[in-house]
């Protein structure tokens, strides 16, 4: 990877980091800021390549049990970054910032998201990888089907009860406060 696609990855990154989240504000320390700041200038990229309209990492729509999992994928991917940043540079106080940022990253995810993403992610690529157009596979997919549908309507059923009964907590909660 040349520099510029490096630098333009690292501020689209960047960008999504101090400006993608509403209340990143709440949670990135003053001295976070202030590494990416120092950063942000040491990768400088132009304005046309920083907001071309192709983020790093698009915003998503998924649920907060899929978010999880995406948000440690996405820390996974910053941890990559920063590694080749550190490995690319012998800017001494870059070396220091990125440190700095490596470490928040790996305390984040220690503390607040799936220890098993490795583990998750090989098994993810392993389904991937399988080969649909062989007619053994394609066999032993038939006899397992009624198994996995099973657990997946299980699985299915239980997040939409979880979401009825949110709705209805609500629906409760509003109705009390219209009767008081």
């Amino acid at each position: 990877m040349d520099v510029l696609s490096r630098a333009v990855m690292c501020f689209c990154l960047m960008g999504w980091m101090t400006l993608g989240w509403s209340n990143a504000a709440q949670y990135t320390s003053i001295n976070m800021k202030r590494n990416i700041d120092k950063l942000k200038v040491h990768y400088k990229i132009s304005k046309d390549q920083l907001f071309n309209g192709n983020p790093v990492f698009p915003k998503d729509t998924f649920e907060d049990s899929e978010r999880r999992v995406l948000m440690s994928v996405v820390l996974d991917v910053y941890l990559s970054i920063f590694g080749q940043m550190l490995n690319q540079t012998g800017d001494q106080e870059m070396i220091e910032s990125l440190k700095y940022v490596k470490g928040k990253i790996q305390d984040l995810q220690k503390h607040y998201f799936l220890g098993r993403i490795p583990e998750l992610r090989t098994h993810l690529q392993n389904l991937w990888a399988i080969e649909t157009s062989d007619t053994t596979v394609q066999g032993k997919a038939l006899s397992e089907f009624i198994t996995i549908y099973e657990k997946a309507s299980k699985l299915a059923l239980k997040f939409h009860l979880k979401k009825d009964n949110r709705r209805k907590r609500r629906q409760a909660q509003r109705l009390k406060s219209h009767i008081m």
